[in-house]
C-alpha cells in the first residue's frame, strides 16, 4: 500500500467565519421605518412599506426568504417588497417555469432605470410591450422579471393587457390565456390563485373563469 504525503506539513485547522447576515442591511430595521406598516391592510401603511422595500439593498434576499416561509395558500403582509397575492402569483409563475431574475429586477428599480420603468408602464399597456421596449434598451429581460420590478415600484402588473385591448376580460382569458389556465388548474391552483396570477380583482377574475370554463364550479369563496 502506498501512503501519500507522509511528512507533509499540515496547516492548522481553523473554523471559517460565517457569512454576514443580510438582515443587518435591511431597510426595515431603520429607526424611521414603522414595522407595523409591513403587516397592515391599510393602503397608506402598505405604500410606506413598499417605499422602504424599494430602497432596500437586500430586497432580493428578503423576497427569497419570505417566500420560503410562506404557508401554502395563506400569505400575510409585505415581504421582499411584495404582498401576499403577488407572492402567490409569483409561485404560480414558477409552476409555469417562469423564474424572475431578481438581480435584474433590482436594477430596474434603481435610480437610473426606475423612471424609465414607470414611463413604460404608462405607455405600453402590457407586460409584453414593456419587455419589448426594455430589450430595445439593451436589457435582457423577460415578462416575470419585469413584473416583479413593476410590483416593487408600487405599480400593478396584470398578465392581461391594461390598455389598448378593448375585449372583455372573459374574451381576453378565453383567447389568450386558456391553455395556461388549464395548466394551472391541473396543478391544483384554485380560481382565487389564478385570479391573483392574472393580476385582476378576485371576484371579477373568478366570474370570468367560471364563464370560460362552463360546468365547473368556482368553489373557492374564502
Amino acid at each position: 500500500m502506498t501512503i501519500l504525503n507522509i511528512g507533509a506539513r499540515r496547516l492548522p485547522t481553523t473554523i471559517a467565519a460565517p457569512p454576514p447576515d443580510w438582515k443587518v442591511s435591511a431597510r426595515c430595521r431603520a429607526e424611521d421605518v414603522d414595522a407595523e406598516d409591513f403587516f397592515t391592510t391599510g393602503k397608506a401603511g402598505q405604500k410606506r412599506a413598499r417605499e422602504a422595500c424599494v430602497q432596500c439593498p437586500v430586497i432580493a434576499e428578503c423576497l427569497r426568504q419570505t417566500r420560503a416561509f410562506d404557508d401554502g395558500t395563506y400569505r400575510w403582509g409585505i415581504g421582499g417588497g411584495l404582498d401576499g397575492l403577488q407572492r402567490r402569483a409569483l409561485e404560480l409563475e414558477e409552476w409555469l417555469g417562469c423564474r424572475p431574475n431578481l438581480e435584474m429586477a433590482r436594477l430596474l428599480v434603481s435610480p437610473p432605470w426606475l423612471g424609465r420603468l414607470t414611463r413604460l408602464r404608462s405607455v405600453c399597456g402590457s407586460l409584453d410591450g414593456m419587455v419589448r421596449a426594455l430589450r430595445g434598451d439593451g436589457l435582457m429581460v423577460d415578462v416575470v422579471t419585469v413584473r416583479v420590478a413593476v410590483w416593487w415600484s408600487g405599480g400593478q402588473a396584470p398578465r392581461v393587457a391594461w390598455r389598448g385591448d378593448t375585449r372583455s376580460l372573459r374574451a381576453q382569458l378565453a383567447g389568450d390565456h386558456l391553455d395556461v389556465i388549464l395548466r394551472l388548474r391541473s396543478n391544483g391552483a384554485r380560481y382565487a390563485d389564478i385570479a391573483a396570477w392574472l393580476g385582476v380583482p378576485r371576484d371579477t377574475g373568478m366570474r370570468a373563469l367560471k364563464d370560460i370554463l362552463p360546468g365547473v364550479e368556482v368553489e373557492e369563496a374564502s
